[in-house]
């Protein structure tokens, strides 16, 4: 060994161990930053139930998983939303109870093949269906729709499927009534202003196009009678709801009407510890989503579809830390 002049033995073992120290640090390999993950959520339009639900959940996540990059979506309604998640276009989704199950087992109007990608995470809550007719219609039931102007949502729209739905168990066909397939929010406007007799939207309370709607005159129009009592028969997912009194202006009085559970879905393919981990934030943060204070916690895994085995995983687990 070479020894240097002022360098004692033990000062240059030192200096050599420190030297190969740095060596070690220099070819060991950077630690990466994980990776930041993309999940597409589809929603709905300005003026529904799904449009402020799913900005408050992507929210919602987003503050709980910081690596977590959701991409809100609007689209038509639950129609187009179970569509996307089938066509895998997204990843997470709102969608009415009728509309997955139709989907799922293939008896969507006009889509005969069954939706086998279609996953469910929970149960939300019941949501009404708002009949709105205009100020000075006339129409004092759902009866005096024939021969109005109705705006029915978008095309892909789950309100545009039910009223298709209620209409037919009213006897009232297609051809007697002017379907308007307009947004909430314009269908609100027109309502108010008079181009259109009534509209149907289904959401959750308070809706905004509702809202507009009413406090320009609008009145909402409750959906009772032998020929809705049928269509529950035919049709079980629609249950018995009300739309409490003082929600909407001009309205003290509770309305009643019918309304459909909304859901929560997925695509099958998706990461299961990525749908184990939403269902569980979902869940911690149901505190501040305040449009879903009336869940049944107890309900939310009983999706009339089959659960995601993500979901499913994360249920057995709250089960058992009871």
């Amino acid at each position: 060994m070479i020894r240097h002049p002022g360098i004692s033995r033990v000062g240059l073992l030192v200096a050599t161990a420190v030297s190969a120290a740095f060596v070690l640090l220099a070819c060991r390999p950077a630690e990466q930053t994980p990776a930041r993950r993309v999940v597409r959520l589809t929603t709905g339009t300005p003026g529904a139930g799904f449009y402020p639900l799913g900005e408050a959940l992507a929210r919602a996540y987003s503050q709980s998983q910081p690596l977590l990059d959701v991409q809100v979506h609007d689209s038509a309604g639950s129609v187009a939303n179970v569509t996307a998640l089938q066509r895998g276009e997204a990843d997470v989704g709102l969608s009415y109870a009728d509309v997955a199950y139709m989907a799922f087992v293939g008896r969507l109007e006009g889509r005969p093949q069954a939706f086998e990608e279609l996953r469910g995470i929970a149960v939300l809550e019941l949501t009404p269906v708002h009949l709105v007719v205009r100020a000075n219609s006339g129409i004092r039931d759902a009866a005096g729709l024939r021969g109005r102007k109705i705006g029915v949502g978008l095309p892909g729209s789950g309100s545009a499927l039910t009223a298709d739905i209620v209409l037919a168990a009213l006897g009232i066909d297609a051809s007697s009534v002017h379907l308007e397939p307009l947004r909430y929010v314009d269908a609100g406007n027109r309502l108010a202003a008079g181009p259109i007799d009534a509209m149907f939207v289904t959401g959750g309370d308070p809706m905004a196009s509702v809202r507009a709607s009413t406090g320009a005159g609008a009145r909402l129009v409750p959906l009772t009678g032998p020929a809705i009592e049928r269509l529950r028969h035919d049709y079980p997912f629609f249950r018995l709801a009300v739309i409490p009194g003082g929600t909407y202006p001009g309205h003290p009085d509770p309305i009643q009407t019918i309304g459909v559970d909304n859901l929560l879905v997925c695509r099958r393919n998706l990461d299961e510890s990525l749908v184990h981990d939403l269902t569980a934030r979902f869940f911690d943060s149901l505190p501040s989503l305040s449009m879903l204070t009336l869940m049944d916690l107890d309900q939310a895994p009983a999706t009339p579809i089959p659960l995601h085995d993500g979901a499913a995983r994360y249920y057995r687990e709250r089960e058992l830390s009871r």
